[in-house]
């Protein structure tokens, strides 16, 4: 089969451009061929109208090259023409909206709830994924009908448990917005006194934050190993590939009520905190008890976002579409 994926960018590292190099790999090694195309692909990069370029682009190199499948990444299906085409949602704008409206310029949340009109028509005639039950509930609170949900992954080669000895530190790991991913948060814990190594590209000025940018995975793989706990004080999320990995190697997180965190509540209650002297206090906790912890995040992930389970819904999902 030949599939292609339309995406945004192609030169980033986040948690999209990981979904589209593990789908890549999954059906390469089934037989498929795959191509991506984003903002890149186009000869010039328009001041406006991203989407719609992308889309627009992939129609006509699909005139020549008959593409059996597409899989639009959320608003980049927008204008995408093809007749078996799936269009995952690893997020939603509306859900970022209203999660942030209180904390950010009213200009940048009605900028989200615009691109949330984009995203509701780019859904049009496509089969709908989306990653967790938390962004499907939003979706079709915007508008935008979903038809199935597949968790994500990571990949098993890259975060796996390592037999190593337990620093006194936690670590966060984010990138983006201030408030959005919860970097005031972040710096509050460590006020409080906890040793945090921060891995991202934004730094923060504070004695117990150890500022480390960002690291290979291997190196990322070590650290999740070797970390009391994961701090992922995230204010949105549709499905944050972030604790899976950490989950993966046995490193347990503290989280918030959204994205894969509220189901994770539901079966470990210590994993996710609603507010921040909760976040405090369910960090220290689940650190004491680090061992006991770590076999219930690897556990759940097994259960619940096994790698084997992701290749599977997806390999089932391209025949059925």
């Amino acid at each position: 089969m030949k599939i292609a994926i339309v995406t945004s960018n192609l030169g980033l590292k986040g948690g999209v451009e990981v979904f589209n190099r593990d789908l890549k790999k999954i059906f390469n090694r089934e037989g498929h061929q795959v191509d991506i195309y984003g903002i890149q692909s186009l000869e010039t990069t328009p001041e406006k109208d991203l989407e719609k370029k992308v889309g627009e682009h992939f129609n006509k190199v699909n005139e020549k090259k008959q593409y059996d499948l597409a899989i639009c990444n959320g608003e980049f299906g927008y204008s995408v023409d093809h007749p078996r085409a799936i269009n995952v949602f690893h997020g939603n704008y509306y859900g970022y909206a209203l999660a942030l409206k209180d904390l950010v310029p009213k200009e940048l949340t009605d900028e989200r709830l615009r691109r949330a009109g984009i995203q509701n028509e780019s859904a049009k005639g496509k089969y709908v994924v989306t990653v967790s039950s938390s962004s499907k509930e939003q979706l079709e609170e915007s508008g935008v009908p979903v038809d199935q949900i597949v968790p994500n992954s990571v990949d098993p080669e890259i975060f796996f448990p390592q037999e190593m000895p337990v620093g006194d530190h936690y670590i966060a790991l984010a990138r983006g917005r201030y408030y959005e991913k919860g970097f005031d948060i972040i710096g509050r814990l460590a006020d409080k006194g906890m040793a945090i190594k921060l891995f991202s590209d934004r730094e923060l000025e504070n004695e117990n934050i150890q500022n480390e940018g960002f690291v290979g995975n291997d190196t990322l793989r070590e650290e999740y190993n070797k970390a009391k706990t994961l701090l992922f004080p995230s204010r949105f999320e549709g499905g944050s590939l972030t604790p899976l990995e950490a989950m993966a190697c046995g490193c347990p997180i503290v989280t918030t009520p959204t994205g894969y965190g509220k189901d994770i509540k539901e079966d470990i209650k210590n994993f996710v905190a609603e507010n921040f002297d909760e976040f405090f206090v369910k960090a220290i906790l689940v650190a004491n008890e680090r061992e006991k912890y770590s076999k219930l995040a690897l556990e759940y992930f097994n259960d619940n976002h096994h790698p084997n389970k992701f290749k599977e819904n997806w390999l089932s999902l391209i025949k059925k579409i």
